[in-house]
């Protein structure tokens, strides 16, 4: 049993970051009609009413699963990215590979996925969480973009749309519907064709 955060007095950041995390968990698993202020004090053993005084609404606590999603998304991506470019100019094969791993990451990261398919729905009823999670994706598809600009491609944000898109359905499947999926040893090379073809795609 965790300790009462009111005795332990970790800081405000860390205990937003607790409920992020923990909102997260609870999404997955109960669903979106699951997910109460309640639920996630429960999931903490923390005292009832904590996590409302931190997000006083549903809109703001469910805001916040999608801050916490984004945090650990964008900056994994954007780590691999760098990581990529340490050897030298980025290439179409590192971002390929940057990208596969990017699924396998999302696959293997099933409770964070099923929360943001959750929350995808959300949004379509809760403008605030819809703006949340569009913004969290421009971010994605601009680190993408950055590498895509940095080998030449010629339309490199709308490219990088594509990939993103195709990514994120690739996970779907392999979570919702894996009887569909495409091989995931096949991913990269996949994408490195899709690749070499656009690099060389006229501009609009």
């Amino acid at each position: 049993m965790q300790a009462d955060p009111a005795k332990t007095r970790p800081a405000s950041g860390e205990r937003v970051t607790m409920i992020g995390d923990a909102a997260i968990e609870v999404l997955a698993s109960k669903g979106s009609r699951g997910l109460t202020h309640r639920a996630v004090d429960l999931h903490l053993s923390w005292p009832e009413g904590t996590t409302s005084r931190y997000f006083r609404t549903r809109d703001a606590l469910l805001t916040a699963v999608v801050q916490r999603l984004i945090e650990v998304e964008v900056s994994d991506i954007d780590a691999w990215r760098g990581a990529a470019e340490t050897d030298g100019p980025i290439t179409r094969r590192r971002i390929a590979r940057v990208l596969a791993n990017a699924l396998r990451h999302w696959v293997r990261g099933r409770t964070r996925q099923l929360a943001r398919y959750e929350l995808s729905l959300e949004g379509l009823r809760r403008p605030a969480v819809h703006d949340a999670l569009i913004a969290g994706r421009k971010q994605l598809n601009g680190i993408v973009a950055r590498a895509l600009e940095a080998d030449g491609f010629p339309a490199p944000e709308a490219q990088a749309t594509l990939l993103v898109s195709a990514i994120d359905g690739l996970c779907h499947d392999y979570l919702l519907h894996p009887e569909i999926a495409v091989d995931a040893r096949d991913v990269e090379d996949m994408l490195m064709r899709w690749l070499d073809a656009e690099h060389v795609a006229p501009r609009s």
